[in-house]
């Protein structure tokens, strides 16, 4: 299971909460449905391990997170992953580390996407994590999620939109 992290507004300090990622799910829903070079087709549930680098999709309903809806951008979506990174530490270095690294990763890379620092934009981050039980089975992945400010929905990428 994954686990979700929400964006925490403090006066020009980067802070957003997280999601997590169950680690041991019974049932797999597998992959979005995508075609040849990767991009998603239609809205399709996912194992939340399958989320790359580009999706669109709808906001999880939890913070532990075992699937999402995986969409194309084109359409009405809640959040982009808009980058990925893997941890390089052997053993499960604890949730607050996994934090810190997560919102210390994702905050570098908001200006370079969007185009204006994370404390001049009116857009939210949240990202997706590993826990104790996802690191387990080999969940080391932290994917920075960006979506727009108080949970609208919003069509296309993010990708420069310098807001």
């Amino acid at each position: 299971m994954l686990h979700l992290s929400k964006t925490l507004r403090a006066a020009a300090v980067l802070t957003m909460a997280s999601l997590a990622l169950a680690g041991c799910s019974l049932i797999s829903s597998g992959d979005a449905k995508r075609d040849e070079s990767g991009k998603p087709t239609e809205s399709s549930k996912a194992d939340a391990f399958k989320v790359k680098l580009g999706d669109c999709i709808a906001n999880p309903d939890t913070q532990e997170v075992v699937d999402v809806t995986i969409i194309p951008c084109d359409q009405s979506h809640d959040l982009e992953a808009y980058a990925v990174t893997k941890m390089d530490t052997s053993s499960f270095p604890g949730d607050t580390e996994v934090g810190t690294k997560a919102e210390e990763f994702c905050g570098a890379e908001f200006a370079t996407f969007v185009g204006v620092p994370f404390e001049e934009s009116a857009l939210d981050v949240t990202f997706l994590h590993p826990t104790s039980d996802s690191w387990k089975s080999g969940d080391r992945e932290i994917v920075c999620l960006i979506g727009a400010a108080a949970g609208a929905a919003t069509t296309g990428t993010l990708k420069g939109a310098a807001k």
